[in-house]
This record gives structure tokens, sequence and C-alpha cells, in this order.
């Protein structure tokens, strides 16, 4: 079996076999090579791959190492029993590990803090061409596709009508939550009204996201970004917290209306008036012209 070459991108000067950002790109290449070589000892486990930003090529030092594997229908079980034996054998010492609930994988996070993921797909299941990225570490099988980036290129801009329906439903719960005076319940919700903004940004770019939740910015255009970083910021004032939602639904809805239209897609226009009637009914909430 031979060691995957993974080139790594980081803007931040590595100085010193002591300085923390080598360290950490070693100990994530050292990483995949151990979990390279206790998976492929392991009967049970029939192939084994990256997924992210490992298998992209675009890994730094803040990254995750992804490990999937393929295993006999009858053996998934047993391998996530022994889930936190493997990763400790893989990572050593952990400081967590847990499986995730309705999946067939499990976290962990080393005592240094490199973190692992490990999956164990049914082989009746699996689906070659579920990941964006792969890069195939053994195959015992024949059952791996061939090494990819997923640098495929975008798909045209693509209207997402359930994005927006939810944009629209989080904006008007405002008016419940700060009408019982939940400004923390208030500001979670902005966060939930922001991340539809950010997905109608990316339907815009053409752009479905199926990983790297710690990495957003490639996807995103300057002018996209400037929007995102001038958000108001928002304490626990209720003041605060409307302008901050002025702010994500100013640009919301000319973004939104604007793809509608040049997807030939109908935009919600009863279920916009009803909301901004409702925010300007109890908050006096009003958009900019």
């Amino acid at each position: 079996m031979r060691a995957i070459p993974l080139p790594y991108r980081h803007t931040m000067p590595a100085t010193t076999p002591e300085d923390p950002i080598r360290r950490s790109l070693n100990r994530q290449r050292d990483a995949i090579t151990r979990g390279r070589d206790v998976l492929a000892a392991d009967p049970r486990i029939l192939a084994a791959f990256l997924i992210g930003s490992h298998a992209a090529g675009t890994a730094d030092a803040y990254s995750d190492v992804d490990l999937h594997c393929v295993v006999a229908d009858t053996d998934v079980e047993t391998c996530l029993a022994d889930a936190e034996a493997l990763m400790t054998r893989i990572a050593g010492p952990l400081a967590l590990a847990d499986r995730l609930p309705g999946t067939t994988g499990a976290v962990a996070v080393a005592a240094d803090w490199l973190r692992l993921d490990l999956f164990f797909h049914a082989r009746s299941g699996y689906d070659p061409d579920r990941y964006d990225a792969v890069a195939p570490l053994f195959d015992h099988a024949g059952l791996l596709p061939p090494p990819r980036t997923g640098d495929a290129p975008p798909e045209p801009p693509w209207f997402p009508q359930r994005t927006v329906d939810m944009f629209f439903f989080f904006l008007g719960n405002l008016v419940a939550v700060l009408g019982r005076g939940e400004t923390t319940l208030a500001l979670d919700g902005l966060g939930l009204v922001r991340a539809q903004l950010v997905a109608l940004m990316c339907a815009e770019q053409g752009v479905r996201r199926t990983g790297g939740a710690k990495r957003l910015s490639p996807f995103l255009t300057g002018e996209q970004r400037h929007v995102l970083d001038t958000v108001p910021g928002a304490g626990p004032e209720p003041a605060e917290i409307i302008a901050a939602h002025r702010h994500l639904a100013a640009d919301f809805i000319p973004r939104g209306r604007a793809l509608a239209a040049a997807t030939g897609n109908p935009w919600p226009e009863a279920l916009e008036r009803a909301t901004l009637a409702h925010l300007r009914r109890h908050l006096g909430m009003t958009l900019p012209d």
C-alpha cells in the first residue's frame, strides 16, 4: 500500500519543528498513515478512504481527518462498537470519543486536539458517488472510485425554495421570541436567519455544499462576504437584534427576488407580505425602500 501524497495550503509560516502549524500538519499526516495501517489490518474492513479537505487537497493545520470504511453489512455494528478502540490506536489517547446518533460513525478529539471522524458504510448501501472528494487509502475488494478532488465546475445558479421559505419563517419568529423577552433565543434565531442567506448566496453561485462545515469563504464572492461581514453586531438589546435582522432581510429579499427571476421560479409574495407586516405591526421593523 502506498502512502497518498497530500498537498497542504496554509498562510501561516512553519519555521521550526516545534511550530504549532507544522506540528499540526505532521500530526494529521501521521494519523492518516497510521489509520491506513490500522484499518487495513482489520479483516472486517474491505476498503478505506479519506473525504473532506485531505481528499480535496485543501487541508491545512486546522483540518479534521475524515476516515471512511466499507465493511460487510453484518460487520457494521461490531465495527461501531470497536470505533473508540480503533480511533485510539490511530490517534493515541483521546479526550473525547462519541458515536454520532443516527449515523454509522463516531467522532474523536485526541489529547492534542487532533479531530478524527471514523465512519463505516455497509457494503450493500455504499455509494461511490456520494462524496465530491475521495482519496482511497486501500481497497481489498475493488469497491472504491479513483481518487478525485471534487473540483467539478459549479452548476448554474438555482433557486432554493425551501431556504427562502425558512428564511421568512425564522424572520417572522423574531416577534415571538422578543415579545417573550427571550433575547438569547432571538440571538440564536439570528444565526438561523443568517444561515439561510448563506445558503441563498451559495445557490446564486451554483454551489451545493456537501461538507466542510468550517470552510465557507471559497464558495462566496467578495461582495457576498462583505454583506455577511457587515451584519451589525448584536448583543442582548432588542434594538440591536432587530437591526441585525433588518440588515439580513434587506439583502436577502432583493437577492432572492433576482435569483427567482433569473431561474424562472415564483417568488413567495404572500409569505413575504405576511412576514413583513407581522414585523412592522409588532416591532416597528421596516426595510429600506
